[in-house]
């Protein structure tokens, strides 16, 4: 892959946005090298976004228009208030574990759809908590990630009165968040029980223990499911029996299976699988601990045998229709970094417990798992970095490209044949049709390149062809719509576009609402005069079928704003969106920027009033 300045440069130079899609060089997987998976799932899709308020059938989740639905996502680091500001900042550079970039990153660039947060119950007591943590549940719950919060006590073995009380604050303050699920207690241990904790005495003790927060957080008048631990060991809810652990109709039976005695289908099978003919069942904070000397023994030397325990995992929790949690979404685990948000990888090797970056990990297996590619298969992605693509708009794929060299088109017409290599696109109605290329990388790097407008809408596959007769292709999906803005680098941080101010005497004035030098982008103040009409027109793509502007929702720091125009741009691929900016926002300084289409998501990008 070309290094991200070189991308960029292109980019900037080209002031028609020719090829302006280079500067995605980040949304999805960077150029892998090693481990090669077994094959995924055939068909790509987007994960299910979260539509409560929930509620407990049988052995599923139920949303609110009764479809089944599976949590796919991965743990955030804790919620503490003393850090909420620093923790939901956005900058150009590094951006906040709780902002909307990072969640952004999370839905778009990994298709998940839900983050489990940590919460010390210690901290609780504190002016101002639950409106700090209802921040960042708002902000996750309209990036379309469903938000389970998770009770830590440290110290405790059980859930413990204090616990319970915790619950009658928390419980009361969400819930009537339909996109909210609680989970009860972290990491119950068995030592709170004299001998076997996993025969039936056992489970009693454990039961009571539960149901006293289970019991605090329906006093309330909260409705939505509860997710109970089993014991934290490796046996996790052998023994429970056949009868409900809980009584209440909506109840979660959550694990954390280790990979030492989880590992295989048996072991699964025996310590919580069973279970999930009659329950949810969700299985969180599993990982490879790659940092952990003691840990990483039981994790296989061998990257690929790595890579195959992970997928091991994830495809018997597909199989059994259970809901997961990965990792956690901080550097060293799940991400390599909180700047350009890439997946970590198993294919380099690893010494265990002695992280050095690029840090090992299992990110870009669960990556492709969710984009139902293979590790080193092809990632295709939108102007967002997210799974859909638009007819008509411009999409990117990473991976074996295998031009002859790196090739750029000439002009402002994409290229039938760029490198040596053309791109085919097969839609649902089976029909292919070559495409324009504007960009092209020797080895293992990148393509962009078009969808074409009259694509069928559905399932289709994106092929690369070389004159050499060999092939690389990859399934994608096909929308009328993909919403995602233009940034300066890796569909993250400040918006690209043009404020103009009108005043009242006629006069327009027009300044650029972002600038570069090099890889480093910031937002530009965009000019507000008192009485003034402000517009701002953004570079898209995925916008010019929408239908009409009432269909467009773009909010600016949780605040809806007018949309003005929108349609086809200069340049291939390329929408602008134009809108409005209400004068109630003069003044909030650098904020973010959403939007919702056709009940996709964009990528969040920064502005600055």
């Amino acid at each position: 892959m070309l290094p991200r300045y070189i991308l960029f440069s292109m980019t900037r130079q080209v002031t028609n946005g020719f090829v302006f899609a280079l500067l995605l060089s980040s949304c999805a997987l960077q150029a892998a090298s090693g481990a090669t998976l077994s094959p995924q799932p055939s068909q790509q899709a987007l994960t299910p976004a979260p539509n409560g308020p929930f509620h407990v059938q049988g052995n599923q989740i139920v949303d609110a228009k009764g479809r089944p639905y599976l949590m796919r996502g991965t743990q955030l680091t804790p919620f503490h208030p003393q850090t909420a500001a620093r923790d939901a900042a956005s900058a150009a550079d590094v951006f906040g574990p709780h902002s909307a970039t990072s969640l952004s990153a999370i839905r778009l660039r990994f298709n998940m759809n839900a983050v489990r947060l940590p919460l010390d119950i210690a901290e609780a007591g504190g002016d101002g908590y639950f409106s700090a943590l209802a921040k960042v549940v708002s902000l996750a719950n309209r990036l379309d990630l469903l938000v389970i919060l998770a009770a830590r006590e440290p110290g405790s073995a059980l859930p413990s009165a204090t616990t319970a009380e915790f619950w009658t604050h928390c419980a009361a303050a969400f819930k009537d968040s339909p996109n909210v699920m609680f989970d009860v207690f972290s990491g119950p241990s068995p030592s709170a029980v004299n001998g076997d904790a996993h025969i039936a005495a056992g489970w009693n003790v454990w039961r009571a223990a539960m149901n006293s927060s289970v019991q605090a957080i329906r006093s309330t008048g909260a409705a939505q499911p509860i997710a109970v631990m089993s014991w934290n060991d490796d046996r996790l809810f052998q023994g429970a029996g056949a009868a409900p652990l809980i009584d209440d109709p909506n109840i979660i039976y959550e694990v954390s299976p280790s990979y030492a005695a989880n590992g295989t289908d048996a072991g699964r099978d025996a310590h919580f699988g069973f279970l999930a003919n009659r329950a949810p069942v969700f299985a969180t904070g599993w990982d490879l601990n790659l940092d952990d000397a003691a840990d990483c023994a039981s994790v296989p030397a061998d990257p690929a045998a790595a890579s195959q325990l992970v997928q091991g995992n994830l495809d018997y929790f597909d199989a059994h229709r259970i809901s997961w949690t990965v990792s956690v979404f901080e550097p060293g685990k799940l991400i390599k970094d909180l700047s350009f948000h890439d997946a970590t990888t198993l294919e380099n090797g690893w010494t265990c417990g002695h992280p050095v970056y690029p840090y090992a990990g299992l990110g870009r297996v669960v990556e492709g798992h969710l984009r139902a590619s293979q590790e080193r298969g092809l990632f295709v992605v939108s102007a967002s970095g997210g799974p859909d693509l638009a007819r008509g708009g411009f999409a990117l794929a990473y991976g074996p490209v295998m031009a002859e060299r790196d090739s750029i088109m000439v002009g402002t017409r994409p290229a039938a044949t760029l490198g040596r290599l053309s791109v085919q696109i097969t839609d649902s109605l089976g029909v292919t049709r070559p495409t324009g290329v504007m960009w092209a990388s020797a080895g293992w790097g990148q393509i962009n390149f078009l969808i074409p407008e009259k694509s069928a809408l559905g399932p289709a596959r994106m092929t690369i062809v070389r004159e050499d007769g060999s092939r690389t292709g990859a399934n994608i999906t096909i929308g009328e719509t993909a919403p995602g803005f233009v940034t300066g680098h890796s569909c993250r941080g400040p918006a690209i576009g043009v404020a103009t101010s009108k005043s009242r005497n006629g006069r327009t004035t027009t300044a650029e609402i972002s600038s570069c030098k090099g890889i480093r982008c910031a937002t530009n103040q965009i000019p507000m005069a008192s009485g003034a009409t402000t517009t701002v027109r953004l570079d898209s793509s995925g916008f010019r079928y929408a239908g009409s502007a009432a269909d467009i929702e773009v909010t600016i720091g949780g605040v809806r704003v007018p949309v003005v125009s929108f349609g086809p741009a200069d340049g291939p691929g390329k929408d602008q969106l134009t809108i409005e900016i209400p004068a109630a926002l003069r003044g909030i300084g650098e904020t973010d920027l959403l939007c919702h289409l056709n009940g996709r998501v964009s990528n969040a990008v920064l502005v600055r009033l």
